[in-house]
């Protein structure tokens, strides 16, 4: 299973996962492979028991790679999964885990990697996961479709990464990021949505109707934290992926710009107009192209939240007189 040619490379990264990473590392250990593989490991300078536990599966698994930082990548800007796609990995194919999810069927990477190499025209493949919350329940399943089926292009560009596939369920092949992963997808924010979105743009995208991965939402988690941020650092973070759209659009040569459009208009009343309405003189400045192109309905709403206020004052007025 274990060799120095891997056909797959695991990465998994890590930061203050001590409750989780356990069962991460079991998930990887526990997988039955008629091919070899490596499993990369990368801890983002936890100040917890993580890297710990880390250095207790590496000593006990001569396959395991570790990269323990001793300073936080991530909040320099260090682009973490790019470095050990195209620096790190050696595998044809990438499976993904962050250390606070892990896998749930030891056939997992067999079934996934047989797929890809019987089907040359498939970027990528992934499946369902069940939602867990910090104290193992469950919460509700990924299910994006109710049979084995090639994934819609619109359906990735609206489910917004994590919505559309968990990331723990990612097999890809790894050439297309090492022949060149654009800038606009590499200045995101977020990770799993432009990647997502470019592997859709290289190859078909497999989905698999089968549950052989967990993925935990806790307060420590990624998402969380960045949706109780303030204002400027979500309005930066949207603006990001707004240019990563804008990328990917011109990838398909404007043939999903409708439904790109439809997405932006999704994400910015959800996340940031209405939960920010005191700021939409800001949102207006930081968002102004992009709202200009926003479906006719849209632009009603958009109108209609901008001046809620007058309009407020206009029909308590209306009513007092008609009292």
């Amino acid at each position: 299973m274990y060799s120095e040619t891997p056909l797959l490379s695991v990465i998994c990264t890590t930061y203050n996962h001590e409750s989780y990473i356990k069962q991460a590392l079991d998930g990887f250990v526990m997988q039955q492979c008629d091919f070899p593989i490596e499993i990369i490991v990368h801890d983002d300078a936890s100040t917890d028991n993580t890297v710990a536990i880390i250095k207790e599966y590496a000593a006990k698994y001569p396959f395991f790679k570790t990269i323990l930082q001793t300073e936080n990548q991530y909040s320099k800007g260090f682009h973490i999964w790019y470095y050990l796609f195209t620096k790190v990995a050696q595998g044809k194919y990438i499976a993904l885990c962050e250390g606070d999810d892990y896998w749930t069927d030891p056939n997992k990477l067999q079934k996934q990697v047989d797929f890809l190499e019987t089907h040359k025209d498939t970027s990528m493949c992934f499946h369902d996961a069940r939602i867990f919350n910090a104290e193992g329940d469950i919460k509700r399943t990924y299910q994006m479709y109710n049979q084995n089926q090639y994934a819609l292009i619109e359906d990735i560009i609206l489910g917004g990464g994590g919505g559309f596939c968990p990331t723990a369920s990612m097999v890809f092949r790894a050439k297309y990021i090492k022949s060149g992963y654009p800038d606009y997808c590499l200045n995101c924010h977020v990770g799993d949505y432009p990647l997502q979105l470019y592997l859709s743009a290289k190859g078909k995208i497999f989905y698999i109707n089968e549950k052989m991965s967990s993925y935990r939402k806790h307060t420590g988690g990624w998402s969380q934290n960045f949706s109780k941020s303030g204002f400027s650092k979500i309005a930066k973070g949207w603006l990001s992926v707004f240019i990563t759209l804008d990328g990917i659009n011109a990838l398909f040569n404007y043939k999903y710009a409708s439904t790109i459009t439809q997405y932006r208009e999704n994400s910015l009343f959800g996340q940031v107009i209405l939960p920010h309405r005191n700021k939409i003189i800001e949102i207006k400045k930081i968002f102004s192209s992009y709202i200009a192109k926003f479906h006719f309905k849209a632009k009603i709403k958009f109108f209609l939240i901008c001046h809620a206020f007058f309009f407020y004052r206009l029909f308590s007025k209306l009513f007092s007189l008609l009292r």
